[in-house]
C-alpha cells in the first residue's frame, strides 16, 4: 500500500492499540525516499528526522482541518493526519488523496471494513471514496504468554466452539516471579488488512453494506479477520484464548 503514489490509507482500532506506532514505522520507511512528508498530530508523540511535523492548537485556531488546508498549500507528497475526527477532516483528506497526495490517518472503528462505512457516514461520497481509498488496516495488541510459566492446557468446550476447531497446543497464563504473577510478558500486534482492489471499488461505488464487502475480501483476497489472525497466535502458543476473547467476538 505504501508504494501507492497517491490515495488514502487508514489504520483503525481503539485507543491504545498501537495505531500511531504503526504509522510512525510507515513514515520512517517512506522518509528514505526523496519526498516531502508533512504531518499534523495531536500531540506529536515522536520526533522523526526528515519529516515536517506540526501539532494542533485548537485555542489558536489550529485544528486538524485548518492545519490540513495549510499543509496542502506547501505541496507535500505524503501527509499524515494523526486522527480523522470529523467530516471536514475526512473530506479534505479525501480531496487531497484524489489530487495526487498519499494520505495516512487513523480512525476509531472495530474492523477494517467498517472504515468504509464510517467515512461514508461522515459525508464522504462513495464514488470519490472508491477511487481514493487504497486500503484499511485494523489493529489490536495482545499480551504474549510468559515463556517461563505458560502452560499447555488445550481448549475447554466453550473455547473450542469459539475457535471452531481444537487446539491441543493452546497455552494458559499461570504467573511466576519473572512475569510478576501476571502470566504474560510483552505484547504482539494482530492485523486485519483490507486492500481496495477493483471489486471493492465497485462495491463501494454501489453502496454495498459492510457484510458484502467483508465477504468479498475473505473469498477473493483471502483476508484474515482479527479473530483468525488471533487464533493463529493462540495455535502457536504465543498468546491465550483469554486475550483473544478481549479483541474478537463469537459470530
Amino acid at each position: 500500500m505504501l508504494k501507492s503514489p497517491n490515495g488514502l490509507i487508514y489504520i483503525t482500532g481503539p485507543t491504545g492499540s498501537g495505531k500511531t506506532t504503526t504509522l510512525y514505522m510507515a513514515l520512517e520507511s517512506l522518509s528514505g525516499r526523496q519526498v516531502n512528508i508533512s504531518t499534523i498530530e495531536d500531540p506529536v508523540e515522536k520526533n522523526l528526522s526528515r519529516l515536517n511535523q506540526m501539532q494542533v492548537h485548537p485555542t489558536a485556531g489550529l485544528t486538524f482541518d485548518s492545519g490540513l488546508r495549510a499543509l496542502l498549500r506547501q505541496d507535500p507528497d505524503i501527509i499524515m493526519v494523526g486522527e480523522t475526527r470529523d467530516s471536514e477532516t475526512a473530506n479534505i483528506s479525501l480531496r487531497a488523496a484524489i489530487t495526487g497526495h498519499l494520505v495516512l490517518s487513523t480512525l476509531h472503528t472495530n474492523d477494517a471494513v467498517s472504515t468504509i462505512i464510517r467515512l461514508i457516514d461522515m459525508g464522504s461520497e462513495p464514488y470519490l471514496l472508491s477511487s481514493a481509498l487504497v486500503g484499511a488496516i485494523a489493529q489490536r495488541l495482545m499480551r504474549k504468554v510468559c515463556p517461563h510459566c505458560g502452560k499447555v492446557t488445550g481448549l475447554d468446550e466453550y473455547q473450542r466452539a469459539f475457535a471452531g476447531r481444537d487446539m491441543p497446543n493452546a497455552k494458559s497464563a499461570v504467573g511466576c516471579p519473572k512475569c510478576h504473577g501476571t502470566g504474560y510478558s510483552g505484547r504482539i500486534a494482530v492485523h486485519e488488512v483490507l486492500y481496495v482492489d477493483r471489486g471493492i471499488r465497485k462495491l463501494i461505488a454501489d453502496h454495498a453494506d459492510a457484510d458484502t464487502i467483508k465477504k468479498y475480501a475473505i473469498e477473493n483476497q483471502g483476508m484474515k479477520t482479527l479473530k483468525e489472525a488471533g487464533l493463529d497466535l493462540v495455535e502457536q502458543g504465543i498468546t491465550t484464548m483469554e486475550e483473544l476473547e478481549k479483541i474478537a467476538y463469537n459470530e
